[in-house]
């Protein structure tokens, strides 16, 4: 947010230069990121007087102009501006000049003239960008109001009286202080709590119309400008308000009548519409202009300008309509009918849900409220009388309307935070007092102003005691209310009771207050102290603790850690293959998703880790091996009637080779084996002993045929692992042959041995004998090391498959396997006798499973 601080002087004396006060206001809270001038790298334009205008002899359409530029002498110029006249007040960029945004201006020929600098239009001056602001040069005495006093002399530098040089500061609101600081209004209140000087409303000032101007644009006593008194404690109110029981109306009559109906009250609490007759086209003033570009908002015409001016100035959005567009001069505030379209003021058609709240005439859609209006109703050239808009909306029910039409305009960002219940009327008042000003038409006295809620005050309770426990500081009662009155509460004591303002939104509990007190006290002037009380025990649930050695063993592994999205995409099941009724598919889908890329909740890990897969090769990574413990959301039923299982697991993705380029490195190719391995070490980790586990062939849609592999857990399947099918690798452009799988670790939960089991160093030495059979290729060789544990009985220490080979002299469709086994007893030297016998009875059972034995 950009805050001129020339502004900020109409609402507060500011004794301090730009760079104190951004300082004043950091310590307060409020973040100021930078202070700046509105035009830094703009010089060299001065006030000039054209005192001829010649055809150009060359060129038709172009002018040659003398112009006296005071002090710096006389130039000629050339031009195409068809409303330049001798006599005419311009502003002329000298050579030499440069302009805002950065246009350097110089001496050049134009068809045989030189041309010595140019004269500008309000466009190139930074104070306009519409096409009218381009057509033609800058009338410095239009710009002033008509009064020639107001322009400088003849070669007075222009950058002060342009505003190039107006200081602004540039503010970082963070979410609790938007709500009440996105004005300049909210912006002086927090530095009268700052300083202690009062604040006051611009129209309070001094020589400057006041309340005669008020009357003149016909605003009720009753409505100006507002319960809050400047400088002192806010009116009550909460900012949310009850609904009333029906909807509110209210009607206007004189020069133009005008009804105004809230149908929707849990919509719209109150809604006020004003008129503004003999509505006269055209630009803002230069003081309106300046304010707005110094501000970063566009200038547009005097109408929208002097409606962006209000919600800038008191943190109130506005939308004006061209009246006549108003069918049966009527507002109607109501949900919209579901697939009623209306085409907005971006051009384009929209098709509206139930949920939208819209203004409708009496009998369509003309604006989204809180949102934007609608283009059936835009203020146009033609435009003779204004409906003037000031409302509060149910903020819920805006930032809904706003996200689902992808509308986050500067309104909807103010109405979704909750604006000043207290301001609507006040600031329809200001905007007509301005509308006169600028000369934008003439206000119709009074005001259609419906009420369907209530506003009440909301009271915290008053308990300085607690304050101070929680600031740890030894405030006294006196000191902490006195900093909450300089914000605008107001502290009862003998009640008990603290009155929260009404635009303080953000508002909610005690500790809130305690929050205030301890900004306006400073925060840097409260000590560091340690908390008092008995620390909590440090308890981990059991997930977690699992999570976190899951991590921890898969790092030591090598794998990297990555953390993606938990949302997904549906064409995901497509590329990884699924059929129709695959129970990944079942996915929940997000009411207001980000984009399309983000509207599922994920069901499997799988796509962001192959998108990780898929962002590495495409930058030439030779490998990688990656990992993810997240939760994944698997529904109960769809459209959802509960909370979905979240279930943890734990996903890998790898491809190409480990180890990179080295003199001493040997690459290790990320294969099937490789993973499989990585997930045996995690296992083994884990206190899951292998006998417990098992590995058997699957198939899955995304898995390259016989090259997938299903882990068991005491009969549970627990996981997957294989290669990644070849339709699976090209969806995500993956030339190598990628591999991946994925753990439960609910399911492997109940297994892990969180402590590992002390084991001695063994005594007695071991005795290895190895064992070779001829198995069918499609036996795993998981059922025979199997077969091997059960039958080799408490002897056997371990079993290790080392070799695998196919071809001569081993038969087709056959695999020569090769088995060691590990015999060892804890309390004495085995014989061999006694190995002999398991051994032997190992080979027997082997042979009964159909083995051939080799050795």
């Amino acid at each position: 947010m950009r805050v001129p601080v020339e502004w900020l002087r109409d609402f507060i004396d500011v004794e301090e230069d730009a760079r104190s006060l951004a300082e004043r206001l950091t310590a307060l809270g409020l973040e100021v990121e930078a202070v700046a001038v509105v035009a830094p790298e703009a010089r060299g334009v001065v006030s000039a007087r054209v005192e001829t205008v010649e055809p150009h002899p060359e060129a038709a359409g172009l002018k040659v102009c003398r112009v006296a530029a005071g002090p710096a002498g006389r130039f000629t110029v050339v031009t195409g501006a068809p409303n330049v006249r001798p006599g005419m007040a311009v502003a002329m960029a000298l050579p030499g000049a440069v302009l805002p945004g950065g246009m350097n201006i110089g001496v050049r020929d134009v068809r045989g003239v030189a041309s010595e600098g140019m004269l500008c239009s309000i466009a190139e001056l930074g104070l306009g960008d519409q096409p009218a602001d381009r057509a033609g040069l800058a009338d410095l005495e239009d710009l002033a109001g008509g009064d020639p006093a107001e322009v400088p002399a003849a070669g007075a530098d222009l950058a002060p009286w342009l505003g190039w040089t107006e200081p602004v500061l540039e503010l970082s609101l963070t979410p609790n202080y938007a709500a009440h600081c996105q004005s300049i209004l909210g912006i002086a209140r927090e530095l009268a709590a700052a300083t202690g000087r009062p604040w006051r409303f611009p129209w309070d000032r001094q020589g400057e119309g006041g309340s005669g101007r008020q009357a003149a644009a016909g605003v009720p006593a009753a409505d100006a400008p507002g319960p809050e008194a400047p400088g002192g404690p806010g009116g009550g109110g909460s900012g949310w308000g009850e609904a009333s029981s029906g909807p509110a109306e209210a009607f206007l009559g004189g020069d133009w009548p005008v009804r105004v109906r809230i149908a929707d009250p849990e919509g719209c609490g109150l809604y006020v519409a004003r008129i503004l007759l003999d509505v006269r086209p055209g630009g803002s003033p230069l003081w309106l202009r300046r304010r707005l570009v110094a501000a970063g908002m566009r200038p547009i015409d005097r109408i929208v300008d002097v409606t962006n001016y209000v919600m800038l100035e008191l943190g109130q959005p506005l939308h004006a309509f061209d009246a006549e567009a108003v069918g049966g001069g009527t507002v109607v505030v109501r949900s919209a009918a579901p697939g009623e379209v209306l085409e907005t003021l971006d051009g384009r058609r929209r098709t509206l849900a139930k949920d939208d709240l819209v203004i409708a005439d009496a009998s369509r859609p003309i604006g989204l409220a809180g949102v934007m209006g609608g283009g059936n109703s835009e203020i146009t050239p033609s435009t003779r009388v204004v409906l003037l808009e000031s409302a509060w909306f149910e903020p819920r029910r805006v930032r809904r309307t706003a996200r689902r039409h992808g509308l986050l305009t500067e309104a909807a960002q103010r109405f979704e935070k909750g604006v000043d219940p207290q301001g609507v009327v006040r600031a329809a008042n200001r905007a007509m007092d301005l509308f006169q000003q600028a000369g934008a038409g003439r206000a119709v006295p009074g005001a259609a102003v419906a009420r369907a809620r209530t506003f009440p005050e909301r009271r915290l309770p008053w308990r300085p005691q607690r304050l101070r426990q929680w600031l740890g500081v030894d405030l006294d009662d006196r000191t902490m209310a006195g900093q909450l009155e300089r914000l605008g509460f107001a502290v009862d004591p003998q009640a008990g009771q603290v009155r929260v303002p009404s635009y303080r939104t953000d508002i909610e509990g005690e500790v809130d207050l305690a929050e205030e007190v301890g900004r306006v006290y400073g925060l840097d002037r409260i000590p560091a102290l340690l908390p008092g009380g008995i620390p909590a025990p440090d308890q981990v649930s059991p997930r977690l603790a699992l999570t976190w050695q899951v991590r921890e063993a898969l790092a030591r592994a090598g794998a990297q850690e990555v953390v993606s999205w938990a949302f997904t995409r549906p064409a995901v099941w497509d590329g990884l293959r699924l059929p129709p009724d695959h129970p990944w598919r079942r996915a929940i889908p997000l009411l207001h998703p980000l984009a399309e890329e983000h509207s599922l909740l994920r069901t499997t890990l799988l796509p962001g880790l192959l998108d990780v897969l898929a962002y590495n090769a495409r930058r030439q990574q030779a490998g990688a091996l990656v990992y993810e413990a997240g939760a994944v959301f698997v529904p109960q039923s769809l459209p959802l009637e509960e909370l979905p299982a979240e279930p943890v697991r734990v996903g890998l993705a790898g491809f190409g080779e480990l180890g990179g380029l080295h003199w001493a490195a040997t690459p290790v190719p990320m294969d099937f084996f490789t993973l499989k391995g990585v997930l045996e070490a995690l296992l083994d980790e884990l206190g899951i002993p292998a006998a417990a586990c098992r590995w058997e062939p699957v198939e899955e849609p995304w898995l390259h045929p016989g090259r997938a592999a299903g882990l068991w857990l005491e009969g549970r399947r627990v996981g997957w692992l294989g290669e990644l099918h070849p339709q699976v690798a090209a969806a995500w452009d993956l030339a190598v042959r990628p591999v991946a799988a994925e753990l439960d670790l609910e399911a492997l939960l109940p297994a892990v041995q969180p402590v590992p089991a002390y084991r001695p160093v063994p005594r007695f030495p071991a005795v290895r004998r190895d064992i070779a059979v001829l198995a069918p290729q499609e036996m795993p060789a998981a059922a025979i090391t199997q077969r091997i544990r059960q039958v080799a009985g408490p002897l056997l220490e371990a079993v290790h498959l080392f070799d695998r080979y196919t071809g001569q002299p081993v038969p087709e469709g056959q695999v020569s396997l090769a088995f060691a086994l590990v015999y060892r007893a804890a309390d004495r030297t085995l014989t061999d006798e006694e190995v002999d016998g398991v051994h032997g009875r190992v080979r027997q059972a082997l042979a009964d499973m159909g083995l051939t034995p080799r050795s």
